[in-house]
Protein backbone atom coordinates (compact mmCIF):
# COMPACT_ATOMS: atom_id res chain seq x y z
CA UNK A 1 0.00 0.00 0.00
CA UNK A 2 3.07 2.32 0.59
CA UNK A 3 4.64 1.53 -2.47
CA UNK A 4 1.74 2.04 -4.61
CA UNK A 5 0.94 5.63 -2.69
CA UNK A 6 4.55 6.35 -2.96
CA UNK A 7 4.08 5.59 -6.87
CA UNK A 8 0.77 7.32 -7.02
CA UNK A 9 2.30 10.98 -5.57
CA UNK A 10 5.48 10.69 -8.09
CA UNK A 11 3.29 10.00 -10.86
CA UNK A 12 1.16 13.07 -9.52
CA UNK A 13 4.00 14.94 -9.02
CA UNK A 14 5.45 14.16 -12.56
CA UNK A 15 2.57 15.07 -14.20
CA UNK A 16 2.51 18.56 -12.28
CA UNK A 17 5.70 19.47 -13.50
CA UNK A 18 5.07 18.28 -17.03
CA UNK A 19 1.90 20.56 -17.33
CA UNK A 20 3.92 23.14 -15.64
CA UNK A 21 6.99 23.36 -17.64
CA UNK A 22 4.34 23.45 -20.91
CA UNK A 23 2.45 26.14 -19.25
CA UNK A 24 6.01 27.98 -19.54
CA UNK A 25 7.05 26.78 -22.81
CA UNK A 26 3.26 27.62 -24.04
CA UNK A 27 3.65 31.57 -22.26
CA UNK A 28 7.05 32.01 -22.89
CA UNK A 29 6.22 31.09 -27.24
CA UNK A 30 3.38 32.90 -26.85
CA UNK A 31 5.20 36.05 -25.24
CA UNK A 32 7.69 35.66 -28.28
CA UNK A 33 5.22 35.83 -30.58
CA UNK A 34 3.51 39.31 -29.35
CA UNK A 35 7.43 40.76 -28.87
CA UNK A 36 7.84 39.88 -32.16
CA UNK A 37 4.19 41.34 -33.86
CA UNK A 38 5.15 44.88 -31.65
CA UNK A 39 8.79 44.75 -32.90
CA UNK A 40 7.13 45.09 -36.78
CA UNK A 41 4.55 47.49 -35.90
CA UNK A 42 5.27 51.24 -36.02
CA UNK A 43 6.81 53.14 -33.04
CA UNK A 44 5.98 56.62 -32.17
CA UNK A 45 8.92 57.92 -33.48
CA UNK A 46 9.88 56.04 -36.14
CA UNK A 47 10.17 57.32 -39.41
CA UNK A 48 7.63 54.21 -40.81
CA UNK A 49 5.10 55.30 -37.81
CA UNK A 50 5.05 59.04 -38.95
CA UNK A 51 4.76 58.41 -42.38
CA UNK A 52 1.84 56.19 -42.02
CA UNK A 53 0.00 59.13 -39.56
CA UNK A 54 0.54 61.87 -41.86
CA UNK A 55 2.09 62.42 -45.28
CA UNK A 56 5.44 64.38 -45.57
CA UNK A 57 6.04 68.12 -46.44
CA UNK A 58 6.97 66.83 -50.06
CA UNK A 59 4.22 64.88 -50.64
CA UNK A 60 2.06 67.19 -49.32
CA UNK A 61 3.26 70.31 -50.40
CA UNK A 62 3.63 68.58 -54.01
CA UNK A 63 6.61 69.78 -54.75
CA UNK A 64 8.05 69.43 -58.12
CA UNK A 65 11.73 67.21 -58.22
CA UNK A 66 13.23 70.75 -58.92
CA UNK A 67 11.65 72.57 -55.48
CA UNK A 68 12.67 68.89 -54.03
CA UNK A 69 16.44 69.77 -54.58
CA UNK A 70 16.31 73.47 -53.68
CA UNK A 71 14.37 72.34 -50.22
CA UNK A 72 17.11 69.95 -49.66
CA UNK A 73 19.79 72.13 -50.29
CA UNK A 74 18.24 75.11 -48.11
CA UNK A 75 17.68 72.42 -45.16
CA UNK A 76 21.55 71.08 -45.32
CA UNK A 77 22.74 75.04 -45.42
CA UNK A 78 20.63 75.44 -42.00
CA UNK A 79 21.60 72.41 -40.66
CA UNK A 80 25.09 73.94 -41.44
CA UNK A 81 24.36 77.15 -39.76
CA UNK A 82 22.66 76.13 -36.64
CA UNK A 83 24.66 73.04 -36.10
CA UNK A 84 27.81 74.98 -33.84
CA UNK A 85 24.57 76.77 -32.27
CA UNK A 86 23.37 73.75 -30.79
CA UNK A 87 26.70 72.82 -30.07
CA UNK A 88 27.54 75.79 -28.35
CA UNK A 89 24.36 75.42 -26.06
CA UNK A 90 25.68 72.00 -25.20
CA UNK A 91 28.62 73.28 -23.58
CA UNK A 92 26.87 75.82 -21.76
CA UNK A 93 24.73 73.24 -20.47
CA UNK A 94 27.39 70.97 -19.46
CA UNK A 95 29.59 73.61 -17.72
CA UNK A 96 26.14 74.30 -15.92
CA UNK A 97 26.13 70.80 -14.68
CA UNK A 98 30.04 70.92 -13.70
CA UNK A 99 29.51 74.27 -11.51
CA UNK A 100 26.15 72.36 -9.80
CA UNK A 101 28.56 69.52 -9.06
CA UNK A 102 31.76 71.66 -7.91
CA UNK A 103 32.03 71.56 -4.20
CA UNK A 104 34.79 74.21 -3.74
CA UNK A 105 32.17 76.90 -4.86
CA UNK A 106 29.82 78.48 -2.81
CA UNK A 107 25.53 78.43 -3.61
CA UNK A 108 25.90 82.42 -4.49
CA UNK A 109 28.58 81.43 -6.36
CA UNK A 110 27.12 78.58 -8.34
CA UNK A 111 23.81 81.03 -8.76
CA UNK A 112 25.39 83.44 -10.29
CA UNK A 113 27.92 81.83 -12.72
CA UNK A 114 24.74 79.72 -13.99
CA UNK A 115 22.49 82.50 -14.39
CA UNK A 116 25.29 84.38 -16.30
CA UNK A 117 25.24 80.32 -18.76
CA UNK A 118 21.66 80.36 -18.29
CA UNK A 119 20.97 84.30 -20.30
CA UNK A 120 24.16 82.74 -22.95
CA UNK A 121 21.89 79.76 -23.34
CA UNK A 122 18.72 82.04 -24.46
CA UNK A 123 20.98 84.30 -26.65
CA UNK A 124 22.16 81.35 -28.82
CA UNK A 125 18.57 79.86 -28.33
CA UNK A 126 17.44 82.81 -30.19
CA UNK A 127 20.13 82.90 -32.64
CA UNK A 128 18.56 79.28 -33.73
CA UNK A 129 15.30 80.71 -34.05
CA UNK A 130 16.77 83.46 -36.47
CA UNK A 131 18.33 81.30 -38.96
CA UNK A 132 15.02 78.79 -38.31
CA UNK A 133 13.17 81.50 -39.68
CA UNK A 134 15.49 82.09 -42.30
CA UNK A 135 15.51 79.15 -43.63
CA UNK A 136 11.48 78.80 -43.59
CA UNK A 137 11.45 82.22 -45.68
CA UNK A 138 14.25 80.92 -48.41
CA UNK A 139 11.97 77.43 -48.36
CA UNK A 140 8.53 79.49 -48.64
CA UNK A 141 10.59 81.54 -51.81
CA UNK A 142 10.67 78.24 -53.78
CA UNK A 143 6.76 77.43 -53.46
CA UNK A 144 3.82 78.49 -55.61
CA UNK A 145 1.07 80.51 -54.18
CA UNK A 146 -1.12 77.46 -53.80
CA UNK A 147 1.95 75.93 -51.90
CA UNK A 148 2.38 78.48 -49.55
CA UNK A 149 -1.35 78.77 -48.56
CA UNK A 150 -0.96 75.08 -47.92
CA UNK A 151 2.21 75.50 -45.82
CA UNK A 152 0.55 78.23 -44.15
CA UNK A 153 -1.82 75.31 -42.73
CA UNK A 154 0.85 73.21 -42.14
CA UNK A 155 2.80 75.62 -39.99
CA UNK A 156 -0.69 76.73 -38.15
CA UNK A 157 -1.66 72.93 -37.98
CA UNK A 158 2.01 72.35 -36.08
CA UNK A 159 1.19 75.76 -33.67
CA UNK A 160 -1.75 73.91 -32.96
CA UNK A 161 -0.50 70.90 -32.06
CA UNK A 162 2.07 72.45 -30.01
CA UNK A 163 -0.11 74.12 -27.65
CA UNK A 164 -2.21 71.12 -27.24
CA UNK A 165 0.96 69.34 -25.90
CA UNK A 166 2.15 72.33 -24.38
CA UNK A 167 -1.38 72.82 -22.24
CA UNK A 168 -2.06 69.24 -22.34
CA UNK A 169 0.29 67.24 -21.71
CA UNK A 170 1.72 64.07 -23.87
CA UNK A 171 -1.03 62.72 -21.59
CA UNK A 172 -4.36 64.86 -20.92
CA UNK A 173 -5.15 68.04 -19.62
CA UNK A 174 -3.67 69.18 -16.33
CA UNK A 175 -5.17 68.02 -13.20
CA UNK A 176 -6.74 65.16 -15.10
CA UNK A 177 -4.98 61.60 -13.81
CA UNK A 178 -2.04 60.68 -16.39
CA UNK A 179 -0.79 63.88 -16.75
CA UNK A 180 2.59 64.10 -17.10
CA UNK A 181 4.01 65.07 -13.83
CA UNK A 182 7.14 66.41 -15.13
CA UNK A 183 5.45 68.97 -16.42
CA UNK A 184 5.17 72.23 -14.39
CA UNK A 185 1.33 72.82 -12.72
CA UNK A 186 -0.20 76.10 -12.60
Amino acid sequence: MKKSLVIAGLAASILLTSSIANAATTTNTDNNKQLAAEKQMPQKGDKKFNKEKRPSIDERLNLTEEQKQKAHEIRMKGHEQIKPVFEKIKAKKEEIKEIAQNTKLSDEQKTKKINALEIDILKLKQEARKIRMQNTKEFESILTAEQKTEFNKMKEEGRKMHMMKKHHGPKGPKGQPGHDKRAPQQ
